[in-house]
């Protein structure tokens, strides 16, 4: 029954508020609906009275009636048939039922990045686990953003780092961003919510010297792993870059790469080839001659097993037992960083080895354009601000150069 309250004005009662509660949230919270009704002129206290309990009966059914037709309508996925204020959207379940599968997993989003945001939104859903989506307001998020500096620990008893903020925040303003597109807010949170600092980790890249001990320790190496490393280090690939080159990808004449694939695992997929992270990605790569030579001396070993015709499908460096499947990219991570740590190298990954081809290259003269295009970055910005590292030796060359050209 309706809640029925007196609204007075000089000590005379003008008009009655009725309150109904239609149900509950995913919160426990009542859901109530509001209306104000002014009676007829000229009734007698007792049949006011009468008339008002049936205009508060009356209005309660036909509010009653108009919310289960929301939810009907709702559960028959039509979102656009509630009103956005009048909305009680389970957060967590809008992910993981209506964001994800749609926006996510239906999309053409490569399983890396599939995997990326399934690992997000496992820490946004616990936190707002119960809350209604459209009563989540930019206070909240911030509250969110701050535990998850300071309270949250990761698998590594840690708060999160910068990067790794930005990363929920931009997931946040995903989500949030395609709720707003099928008109399920009134108004989007993120909206007042100021992006978190980036934070800038150092990129770790071998110096000279450590290049050249490199250089001299993978003389040893089994030659297929050896081409790797000498790829890796030579030519900047990504490792999922260097784990799709097939045979035919070499043109030995012109003594170039070509980047067209790029392979990735996620627990759920396993092993896939996919193409490279932009479209810039997609490049040709002149080899070193010793890279080339290195390469023809394997490919001789390969083809005492394999015809010519077939090789040029098979992958350089494929999982055991067939050529046609490519090796897992974090297998090659392990098996580099056991070869770093077995030499008393630095403990580098083979994106680090990307990171220090970058870095001997600009050292020895390249400029920043061509190392731009064999990185397959979109713009030189990113070469410069993220993967090239200066070191003091190199500083003390450029203030050599400047004395040098004003005798100071």
């Amino acid at each position: 029954m309706a809640n029925i309250r007196e609204n007075k004005r000089e000590g005379k009662v003008v008009s009655y508020r009725f309150t109904a509660c239609l149900g509950r949230d995913v919160r426990g919270k009542q859901i109530r609906k509001y209306t104000t009704w002014t009676p007829p002129a000229g009734l007698t206290p007792s049949r006011e009275r009468k008339a008002t309990q049936r205009a508060a009966d009356s209005w309660e059914e036909e509010a009653r009636a108009e919310y289960q037709r929301e939810k009907a309508a709702a559960a028959c996925g039509a979102p656009y048939a509630i009103p956005a204020d009048k909305r009680h959207d389970d957060f967590a379940a809008f992910v993981e039922e209506t964001w994800l599968p749609l926006q996510v997993r239906g999309g053409e989003k490569k399983p890396s990045t599939i995997a990326f945001y399934q690992n997000m939104v496992k820490i946004i859903k616990n936190y707002f686990q119960g809350a209604v989506l459209q009563e989540i307001g930019p206070v909240d998020i911030q509250k969110y953003l701050n535990y998850l500096r300071t309270s949250y620990k990761s698998k590594y008893g840690k708060p999160l780092g910068p990067r790794s903020v930005r990363h929920q925040y931009n997931t946040l303003r995903q989500i949030f961003k395609y709720a707003d597109r099928l008109e399920m807010l009134v108004k989007n949170p993120m909206d007042k919510v100021e992006a978190p600092r980036k934070g800038k980790k150092p990129v770790e890249a071998m110096t000279e010297e450590q290049a050249r001990e490199f250089f001299v320790l993978i003389q040893d190496c089994p030659l297929d792993f050896r081409c790797m490393l000498q790829l890796l280090i030579t030519t900047g690939i990504r490792r999922g870059e260097c784990m799709g080159l097939r045979w035919g990808d070499i043109d030995e004449q012109q003594g170039t790469l070509t980047v067209e694939r790029n392979v990735s695992y996620t627990p759920e997929s396993g092993v896939t080839v996919g193409t490279p992270k932009t479209e810039n990605s997609v490049r040709t790569i002149p080899l070193m001659p010793s890279t080339l030579k290195l390469l023809l001396d394997y490919k001789k070993d390969v083809l005492r097993q394999y015809p010519n015709a077939i090789l040029r499908e098979a992958y350089l460096f494929p999982q055991d037992g067939n050529v046609f499947a490519p090796r897992d990219p974090n297998a090659v991570t392990r098996r580099v960083k056991r070869f770093m740590r077995l030499h008393n190298l630095p403990d580098l990954s083979p994106h680090d080895l990307r990171h220090s081809c970058a870095t001997l290259l600009l050292a020895n003269g390249a400029d920043i354009k061509s190392v731009q295009e064999i990185l397959g970055h979109a713009d030189a910005s990113t070469t410069l601000n993220f993967y090239v590292k200066t070191d003091l030796r190199q500083m003390q060359a450029a203030t050599e150069k400047y004395a040098a050209a004003f005798n100071l």
